[in-house]
């Protein structure tokens, strides 16, 4: 993959469909994003978010919601 528009990615998912993407450079930023994300879907079950970091050319989970089982 070519460079990301920012190092930190949002992505949520309903229904199992990509719905969304947020790029961020500032971390402060992506977790406020995520945190207003959680709270405008928290009442739909099939709502998924993940906020991962881009680093080295790898992308690395930060936080994700629902969390997962196990």
């Amino acid at each position: 993959m070519t460079e990301p528009p920012g190092r930190y990615h949002l992505s949520l998912t309903i229904d199992g469909r990509h719905v969304l993407d947020g790029w961020w450079d500032d971390p402060d930023t992506a977790d406020w994003k995520f945190d207003g994300m959680q709270k405008e879907h928290e009442a739909n079950a099939d709502a998924r978010l993940l906020l991962t970091e881009w680093d080295e050319g790898r992308e690395w989970p930060l936080r994700e919601w629902p969390a997962p089982a196990g």
